[in-house]
């Protein structure tokens, strides 16, 4: 079957996935595609984080559970490329033994910044409320909407 236009995915590829599992909405998990079924709206992934999860077919466009009641909300895509490497500017490798793309930050965070928090193997979508030093913030889990009503997690 031909892939859709937009959708550039391909088996072997490292990506990450996303759940509407209550307790992890707002949750990127990283994995790998080990196969695609177009036809079944499925993608089988194999997940780095958690080994003890076997291999197993998620879908690949979801209606999130609060929209399930509406003809408004669209389907969402439940897998996004994996996040580039990133590097603070002054820790660097030479650029010469960098072989894809990267991101370089110089370090710096400001209140409303977005960023991704990494904790129990997992990145959670996650903004900047206060900086506390030069290389601590607190963050607040980005507003997901939840039995109807959006909620900070």
């Amino acid at each position: 079957m031909e892939m859709p236009s937009g959708f550039k995915f391909e088996v072997g590829q490292l990506v990450e996935s996303k759940s509407f599992e209550s307790g992890y909405r707002g949750v990127w998990f990283r994995c790998k595609i080990r196969d695609i079924n177009l036809k079944r709206n499925r993608i089988q992934l194999e997940y780095y984080d958690f080994e003890e999860e076997e291999i197993s077919w998620e879908k690949i466009y979801e209606v999130p559970p609060y929209g399930r009641k509406s003809r408004n909300i669209k389907k969402q895509l439940m897998v996004q490329p994996r996040y580039p490497l990133t590097y603070k500017k002054d820790e660097m490798p030479d650029a010469n033994s960098i072989s894809e793309v990267c991101v370089v930050f110089d370090g710096t965070f400001k209140v409303g910044d977005k960023v991704d928090w990494n904790t129990d193997g997992v990145y959670w979508s996650a903004r900047v409320v206060e900086v506390l030093s030069d290389d601590k913030v607190k963050i607040r889990k980005i507003l997901v909407m939840q039995n109807g009503e959006f909620e900070w997690f």
